[in-house]
């Protein structure tokens, strides 16, 4: 299922409303597109120096959601982003409570401790 743009997806989901078809206009959300970020202003979220850090993360499987452009560059959902950086301010948290355990070993390796 593709996304359409923010502009269209807003344009024809306002006709649909006008026209009085509400129910076409719910059946139009599964394509509601998500706000996505470059890799730069990822990278500036989540505090790293540089773009290619998540792009790392990204070939590690931390941004399902992420998809290239036509042009070949990466885009990351913002939500995924965001989730990311709520999950490393916690472990940075309890970092500095002294509060980390050691990972345990028997437990599926979910990639890297911070994401």
């Amino acid at each position: 299922m593709t996304a359409l743009p923010m502009a269209l997806y807003d344009e024809v989901r306002a006709a649909l409303v006008d026209a009085g078809r509400q129910d076409l206009a719910r059946q139009l959300a599964p394509f509601r597109p998500r706000r996505a970020l470059t890799s730069g202003q990822a990278a500036a979220v989540l505090g790293v120096a540089s773009p290619n850090t998540v792009k790392n993360w990204l070939e590690s499987g931390r941004f399902p959601g992420a998809y290239q452009t036509a042009g070949g560059h990466w885009r990351f959902p913002a939500d995924e982003v965001e989730a990311a950086k709520a999950r490393m301010e916690a472990l940075a948290e309890q970092n500095r409570r002294g509060d980390l355990a050691p990972p345990d070993l028997d437990e599926a390796d979910d990639g890297p401790p911070l994401l």
